[in-house]
């Protein structure tokens, strides 16, 4: 009896160690685009929708993903709202099935094509049918009837990422601020970025010459980026031949707490390169 409640005390710390590491990120689409399938009710226009947001929960000690919600909004109808997605057996297809929505006693709503791990573009689909009949044990197995409508666009992550760490600097008599974000993360593919594109991030306030945003690679594959968080800055001040100068590298902490430290780099050319800016 006492190895029984033992045990039991152990799979709940276990889980309760494991929930606390999940994180939630969001994504939209980029150059959404939607188009009304074969039913057309009068009234309802799927056409140009304005924006598809995901929720997500992702474990860094997991490579399963969570889709806990789907925000889709349109100029002509009421939005729609999925919760409780499933991924489907061997598939790369996540469904969900949404009550009572618009005139329909029951929806399905697949996302096939979907990764939130790569930084490469990745282009999902969304389709919303009407579902033939309804199974209460398993609801989401329902046949799906003819098709209402398709949204697809280019992933992004705009999730909210929070300051760590802040460092102040003087290059050239003009202070550089430099401030550190949590997430390692990738420059969309639309966002003109002078450098590295993905890793750690650190926007750039040159005073005189604005703000920029630097990525620093990071020594880990960008489909792990997820299991890291960047921690703080590490500036070594140096005596040059021309005056001071510097060397910036980050610290960074796994799902387990373990720390490390990318080797430090000049600065210097760092925003040379990010502000395109001949010194």
């Amino acid at each position: 009896m006492k190895c029984f409640a033992r045990t039991l005390g152990l799979i709940a710390f276990t889980l309760a160690s494991t929930s606390s590491f999940a994180k939630t990120y969001k994504y939209d689409f980029v150059g959404i685009h939607s188009n009304n399938g074969f039913i057309q009710y009068p009234g309802l226009d799927f056409g140009q929708a304005k924006t598809a947001v995901f929720t997500v929960n992702k474990d860094p000690l997991s490579p399963e993903v969570t889709i806990s919600s789907l925000e889709v909004t349109f100029p002509n109808a009421a939005k729609l709202l999925a919760t409780g997605f499933k991924k489907l057996d061997n598939t790369n297809t996540y469904r969900a099935v949404v009550n009572d929505v618009w005139v329909y006693r029951q929806i399905i709503v697949d996302i096939s094509d979907v990764d939130f791990n790569l930084s490469q573009i990745t282009h999902p689909r969304i389709e919303v049918s009407i579902s033939e009949k309804s199974v209460f044990i398993q609801p989401e197995t329902d046949f799906k009837g003819h098709p209402l409508f398709f949204v697809d666009g280019d992933l992004r992550d705009i999730t909210a990422s929070k300051v760590v760490d802040t460092a102040s600097v003087i290059i050239d008599g003009k202070r550089v601020n430099l401030s550190l974000k949590e997430n390692l993360s990738f420059a969309p593919p639309a966002v003109p970025v002078n450098g590295a594109r993905e890793g750690f991030v650190i926007d750039a306030l040159w005073f005189g010459k604005g703000q920029k945003r630097l990525y620093i690679p990071a020594p880990v594959p960008n489909s792990e980026y997820d299991r890291y968080d960047a921690i703080g800055l590490v500036v070594e001040e140096l005596d040059g031949p021309v005056g001071k100068e510097y060397l910036l590298g980050v610290k960074f902490k796994d799902a387990g707490g373990f720390e490390q430290i990318i080797p430090a780099q000049p600065l210097r050319p760092l925003l040379n390169t990010a502000y395109n800016a001949g010194f």
